[in-house]
């Protein structure tokens, strides 16, 4: 499952699905996986969100907390890999290694320098499982990390890189938002220590609208505002919500 951008989603079955609005919201969902983003805007996405910051814990780390940024990583609360290159290893539990070595997970990247932060955790499989975590701080965008999750599927899974049954229809993004909720991890889950709030009172969630119309509003708002590679959050929300023509008068 790789998690890209503003943020779009390719699921662990295949489906694209986009996320848009900020919070903590759950990436992997298991027993004993526990995987959660914190997505946010930067100053080019027009209010639109990007993935910060990746926390790792559950039981598969014996409930410790590993929090991997764009610029820092922590381990129960520790700065870790404090230098390029650099290690890190908490022997027969994980082992991590921050180089400039491995594939890029989104477009437009060639060219700048690589940052990965690659993390291999134990869970009794010969292959563990595996995160990398492409950093990302150019000045003129904003600071965001893209992520790659490489893993077997798990009973009962679910999260924004869906539910690993093999169907990746049932990953649609208004699937997976009824199945574990429309406003972010709940505070007693959460891995961070704060929570963003989640909805705008009396404003729509993007998330709430349909994939395919999503997409028309993306090309819609795009024209409208002379070209935009990220049109902003209000076109894309009076577009789905009110139509073209609400959109249109701004």
């Amino acid at each position: 499952c790789t998690v890209w951008g503003d943020p779009h989603v390719r699921t662990f079955d295949g489906l694209r699905a986009d996320y848009y609005s900020p919070g903590e919201y759950w990436i992997v969902k298991s027993s004993d996986v526990h995987i959660q983003g914190r997505y946010l805007p930067t100053r080019m996405t027009s209010g639109l969100a990007v993935t910060k910051i990746v926390a790792v814990g559950g039981p598969v780390l014996k409930d410790n907390l590993l929090f991997v940024g764009p610029r820092v990583a922590y381990w129960n609360g520790q700065p870790i890999l404090q230098e390029f290159p650099s290690v890190f290893s908490e022997p027969g539990l994980v082992d991590m290694k921050l180089d400039n070595v491995g594939e890029l997970l989104q477009k437009g990247r060639d060219g700048l320098k690589k940052h990965i932060v690659h993390i291999k955790i134990n869970d009794g499989t010969a292959e563990g499982l595996q995160l990398q975590v492409n950093r990302w701080t150019q000045p003129s965008e904003g600071d965001y990390i893209n992520v790659k999750i490489s893993m077997h599927s798990r009973p009962g899974q679910d999260g924004h890189c869906g539910n690993f049954d093999g169907d990746s229809a049932n990953d649609d993004r208004l699937q997976v938002r009824a199945r574990v909720g429309k406003t972010g991890v709940p505070q007693d889950e959460l891995l961070f220590k704060t929570k963003t709030p989640v909805e705008t009172a009396n404003r729509p969630n993007i998330n709430d609208c349909p994939a395919k119309k999503l997409d028309e509003a993306k090309a819609y708002c795009r024209a409208q505002e002379g070209g935009k590679l990220i049109p902003s959050m209000g076109c894309l929300v009076d577009y789905c919500f009110a139509g073209k023509g609400f959109a249109m008068n701004g």
